[in-house]
């Protein structure tokens, strides 16, 4: 028997499935936004307002500052407060006793692994040199990594909290070492003139 909405029914599903085919894009649009208002940075809702995304901008470059800069702004009290974890390692006053490290007192420009009655690591003994300013920075900004092998292990990643350390260390001593000198003001203004000027490579 011949179904009389036959030719009905067929044409709701072709008007059904072009519905599906032109009013879902326009659908999604309204929805999660599309066509001229979908691009660029900014994230339009249903709801209404509008969610600015964040985008990815290049790191700056922190400019270089020389450590005789730092520790003429370093403040040993503060190096004292954060010495206090090493405490549980080392003395610092004048005669005080070894521990588990050596005592740190008349630390700076003392040689290497050669305070007495203290058993150094073969690494420290094999280093060699003076516990300069600078040789003190950068074992402890990684101990391990600078003199591998040595059995502190520590780590002061902040360049103005081991400037702090490093002037507490300085100050404990009858004759203290006079910091690095801070580069003159002209010749910091050179330096970065000569990064900031394309060199003859670079302009052509």
């Amino acid at each position: 028997m011949k179904d009389p909405l036959f030719g009905n029914k067929i044409a709701a599903a072709v008007l059904a499935a072009l519905l599906l085919i032109f009013g879902l894009p326009q659908l999604t649009a309204a929805l999660f936004g599309g066509g001229h208002h979908g691009g660029g940075d900014e994230l339009h809702l249903a709801y209404g307002g509008d969610i600015e995304l964040e985008t990815s901008a290049p790191a700056e470059e922190k400019p270089q500052v020389s450590l005789g800069e730092l520790l003429a702004n370093a403040s040993a009290a503060g190096g004292e407060r954060r010495s206090a974890l090493c405490k549980s390692c080392h003395t610092f006053e004048e005669g005080g006793a070894n521990s588990t490290g050596p005592n740190l007192w008349d630390i700076v420009n003392r040689p290497v692994a050669s305070h007495a009655g203290f058993s150094y690591t073969s690494a420290l003994q094999e280093a060699g040199g003076e516990w300069t300013y600078e040789r003190l920075d950068a074992y402890l900004k990684n101990s391990q990594e600078y003199i591998p092998g040595t059995a502190m292990v520590q780590r002061f990643p902040r360049d103005e909290q081991r400037a702090d350390i490093l002037a507490y260390l300085g100050s404990l001593s009858a004759n203290p070492v006079p910091f690095p000198a801070a580069p003159a003001a002209d010749e910091t203004a050179d330096e970065a003139e000569a990064e900031e000027t394309p060199s003859d490579s670079e302009a052509h």
